[in-house]
């Protein structure tokens, strides 16, 4: 079978899109969430809870997704990576890039911690030596067109491994994501790829299977 994993990115910028990032992993339409650990705050100590207890109950993956918004790169995957453990008392999962397209000449970097720590990182198609990543580029599938999606999942190999990343999400009229406004559309994509898994001979994994 195609092994999938379904990443849900952006945990922590709305409590809005946490919900519904929740509710997705509850019912195992997708299968791992990244977090934006400096965007949480007290308000959001429930839903932390929650995925803290999803994490134990489900064996899902959950992320880190690395944040660039000063100089000193090294030092703010450190810091980023340091918080994550002291929120959920473990190691992410994974380690992946926010709006990595704009930020492609720091990929080395968050690849060498990676390396450094033994642990696996979202495949932009670089093919990190030594480190384990997803096989192919993954997927992004915050787009209107659910026919590209539809084709990319078609065209997978059996026994590889492949990520589709979504951004899900009910409107917040709060928040400034570029993204605020198609997140319910992700949501019915993700809804719409697990009612037809038979079709694609899919089987949905997380990032542990990286491991």
């Amino acid at each position: 079978m195609k092994k999938l994993i379904i990443n849900a990115d952006d945990f922590g910028l709305s409590k809005v899109f946490n919900e519904s990032i929740l509710l997705l992993l509850n019912h195992w339409q997708i299968t791992s969430t990244t977090v934006m650990v400096n965007r949480i705050s007290d308000s959001q100590s429930d839903q932390v809870s929650q995925l803290k207890d999803l994490i134990e109950k489900r064996k899902v993956s959950i992320g880190l997704h690395t944040e660039f918004t000063y100089d000193q790169h090294e030092k703010q995957i450190k810091d980023q990576f340091e918080k994550f453990v002291r929120i959920f008392e473990i190691q992410p999962d994974h380690l992946d890039i926010h709006k990595e397209h704009l930020h492609t000449g720091y990929h080395h970097l968050v690849a060498d911690f990676c390396k450094s720590r033994g642990i696996p990182f979202r495949n932009h198609g670089n093919g990190f030596e030594g480190l384990k990543t997803t096989d192919k580029k993954y997927f992004f599938g915050s787009t209107p067109d659910f026919s590209a999606i539809d084709q990319w999942l078609k065209e997978l190999r059996d026994n590889e491994v492949n990520e589709l990343v979504f951004h899900p999400g009910r409107y917040d009229p709060d928040c400034p994501s570029s993204l605020n406004r198609d997140r319910e559309i992700d949501i019915d994509h993700i809804v719409r790829i697990n009612d037809h898994l038979g079709d694609y001979n899919i089987d949905l994994v997380s990032f542990l299977i990286l491991h």
